[in-house]
């Protein structure tokens, strides 16, 4: 009975000490979407796709200190354009990409706390345009979802406000269709997403 009282006791301290380090925090900043160099080939030629800046937001839960979870997604969209080897650039399209992630963070007392970070992302593709070679014509990109691996540091500037810096690789590629040309290949755009941000833990 003794030992049965201790062992709940032991059990009841740590689920207080979690709850006692779990904290929202939230996120802005400004993140650039720099698509591989090989993007594959679309209707037989190489293309390449353009990087972009744009405002995004996260919001996060700490369960402890070093393991938290977060929710990323662009609050303006990202928009690109598509060239192709030979006609230049032949469309542009916007995407909002969305990351669920975990992530574990190192120095939790420091101010200076490094974190890796494991996810999936989502990308919703839409306002498609064609443009030169196959301006008049519809074009358009299908959705798309992967993998995304990186990870930050933060910079505490005081106990709740905090500066951010992180990278991630996101695995994304894209089927590309345009009107009487049918399917014409997948881009794969798999960027590296690289992003500067102001936070604040509650």
């Amino acid at each position: 009975m003794k030992k049965t009282c201790l062992a709940s006791l032991a059990l009841a301290g740590l689920l207080a000490s979690g709850a006692a380090n779990a904290q929202f925090f939230g996120t802005v900043g400004y993140t650039n979407v720099n698509p591989d160099s090989d993007n594959g080939a679309l209707a037989g030629a190489d293309a390449s796709v353009t990087d972009d800046w744009s405002l995004t937001g996260s919001l996060g839960y700490k369960f402890n200190p070093n393991v938290f979870a977060e929710l990323n997604t662009a609050l303006v969209a990202y928009e690109h354009e598509v060239s192709l080897d030979g006609p230049g650039t032949v469309a542009s399209v916007e995407h909002r990409p969305t990351v669920l992630s975990i992530n574990y963070q190192f120095l939790p007392e420091s101010k200076v706390r490094p974190f890796v970070r494991l996810g999936y992302g989502w990308v919703a593709l839409s306002g498609e345009q064609s443009q030169g070679a196959l301006a008049g014509l519809d074009v358009s990109a299908g959705n798309s979802n992967g993998l995304v691996y990186g990870g930050g540091v933060d910079f505490f500037v005081t106990e709740n406000l905090f500066l951010r810096a992180d990278v991630s690789k996101l695995d994304f590629d894209t089927e590309v269709n345009v009107e009487t040309l049918g399917d014409v290949g997948t881009a794969n755009v798999d960027p590296l997403v690289i992003g500067f941000s102001l936070g604040y833990q509650f």
